[in-house]
Formats: C-alpha cells, sequence, structure tokens
C-alpha cells in the first residue's frame, strides 16, 4: 500500500514526494537510482583529482647562489628540514652542478658561484635561483676565525692558512687573508651585482627570515610545500637556534653583523677600503668611504 509520507534516505538526501512502502519495487528502485548517481560523481571526480594530480606542472629546480661564510650552513639545514628528499648536496669545487645537467625538482644549496660559472651550467627552462650575500667586512672576519676547520675551501689552501693563522698576529692574519681569498668572494658578489640581480643580505635574513624566505621559496621559486610545515620548519630551524649563540656578547662571535669593527685595526681598515671599498658602496653596507 502507498503512502503519501515524506521520505528520507540514509544517504540524507529528502525527497518530497510519495513513496512507496517498506520493501516496495518502487523504493528499491528509488534507492539503488540514487546510489548509482552518487557513485558515478565520486568516480568523477576521482578521475578529476588523477588527472589535476598528473597535468600539475612540476617542482622548478632552485638553487641557493651565495659565498662562504654567509650564512650557507644555517640555510642548508633549513632547507634539508624542508624538502630532505630533494636537496642536492653541494660539493667544494661545484661539480657536480657546472658539468651535469640540472634536475627538476631538486634543490641546489651553497653555490659559491659567480653569475658566469652558475651560467655556464645546463641549466632547465623552469630553474628558479635566489643569490645570498654578507657585508664583506664581516665575511673576512668570520673567515679568519673559521679557517682552521673551514670546509669552504681547498684542502691544499687549509693546510697553508692553518700554518700561516697559527704564527701572526690576528692583524697580520686579517690582511693575509684579505689579500689571499677575500678576492674570490669580492668577484662573486661583483658578478652578480654587475648582473643588476636582485641580492638578499645575510643580515636582513637574521631580522626577518620568515618575511623573506616565504617571498622566495614560496612565491618567487614556488618550493611546492605546505604553508604550515614551512612555518614549523623556519621556528624550528633560526640562526640563533641553529648557532646557539647568544648575543648579549658578541665578542668572540664572528656571524653577528657589525662584529667587524672589534676586529680591524686601522691597518686593516685602510687596506680594505683601498681594495673593497667601492664593492661595499654597491651593495649598499656603505654610502662613502668615510668609515
Amino acid at each position: 500500500r502507498n503512502s503519501n509520507r515524506t521520505g528520507v534516505f540514509a544517504t540524507g538526501v529528502k525527497l518530497s514526494m510519495p513513496i512507496s512502502a517498506p520493501g516496495s519495487a518502487e523504493m528499491d528502485l528509488g534507492r539503488t537510482s540514487l546510489g548509482c548517481v552518487m557513485i558515478g560523481a565520486l568516480q568523477g571526480l576521482r578521475r578529476v583529482f588523477k588527472w589535476a594530480a598528473a597535468s600539475a606542472p612540476p617542482h622548478p629546480a632552485i638553487c641557493h647562489v651565495t659565498h662562504p661564510e654567509a650564512g650557507s650552513d644555517w640555510i642548508e639545514g633549513f632547507l634539508r628540514a624542508l624538502v630532505p628528499d630533494r636537496v642536492v648536496e653541494a660539493d667544494v669545487s661545484h661539480t657536480r652542478f657546472t658539468s651535469r645537467p640540472i634536475a627538476t625538482g631538486k634543490v641546489y644549496q651553497s653555490l659559491f658561484l659567480t653569475r658566469e660559472q652558475f651560467e655556464s651550467a645546463r641549466l632547465p627552462p623552469n630553474c628558479r635561483r635566489f643569490v645570498m650575500i654578507r657585508d664583506l667586512r664581516d665575511t673576512l672576519v668570520s673567515l679568519y676565525f673559521s679557517s682552521p676547520t673551514s670546509h669552504t675551501i681547498t684542502e691544499h689552501a687549509l693546510k697553508s692558512h692553518r700554518r700561516i693563522l697559527s704564527e701572526v698576529s690576528k692583524e697580520v692574519g686579517l690582511l693575509h687573508l684579505l689579500e689571499s681569498e677575500l678576492g674570490r668572494i669580492a668577484q662573486m658578489q661583483w658578478s652578480w651585482i654587475a648582473a643588476r640581480e636582485e641580492l638578499l643580505r645575510y643580515e636582513d635574513m637574521r631580522e626577518r627570515d620568515e618575511e623573506i624566505l616565504a617571498e622566495v621559496l614560496l612565491r618567487r621559486c614556488r618550493i611546492g610545500v605546505d604553508v604550515w610545515h614551512f612555518r614549523e620548519t623556519i621556528l624550528a630551524n633560526r640562526f640563533e637556534t641553529w648557532a646557539g649563540c647568544d648575543e648579549g656578547d658578541s665578542s668572540d662571535q664572528p656571524q653577528i653583523p657589525g662584529n667587524w669593527r672589534r676586529h680591524f685595526s686601522g691597518r686593516v681598515i685602510d687596506q680594505f677600503k683601498k681594495r673593497y671599498g667601492s664593492l661595499l658602496i654597491a651593495t649598499g653596507y656603505e654610502k662613502n668611504f668615510r668609515w
């Protein structure tokens, strides 16, 4: 016997129409028809999602270009925590980068290269990069204190620096590095300045790491990670956490911006101005030679 009650099925769909009593052929047919429609719709959505995933563009290759003593270890640690399966470890000579095709989707870290060296690599069409520099004066001080264990110079140069720096005063040691090692770092900075590259500064990164890295990696480089994962990784890999430093006493912490003032003698300042004073102006660290 038919009823004029409004029927509500288990699917939550309300049908404002007469339905048959339970067990009738009409009600079985209604349930079966609605179920088929829903199953078909779900299968269609599944096909759409699979198509979207398959047709999504691959992650671009991302290159972190910098120079020694400009926070490269810190950024390396952050990138390894963010995308551990995509990071390509750097070698001192960078032959793996310059002699092999660059893989789409990989993140190449700590590339100590001039613009000319970088452009000589076999780069994919969608390759993205960000270039990070540091005040060359602080770079020199950091190089002086890290040279005995630095992994950014060759083994032959490392032995030479260990011997010389252990036998001379700090002033003479800084002058030695100013003449021997700092020139190649200055060349890296000049090459990117000449190309009108937008440069990220180590000092700004320490103050506004989340803001700068979000702009660079999420929006410009399209690294393709979840925003919450990105923020959690930033918070867990702050520079202070990584370095374990207390900025209350920076006398023996060469990573502190502006710490060159504690270590440069008048002689070192004079020689630095002669060799690299114009570079400090070009990179925006000074407005003139009166410092």
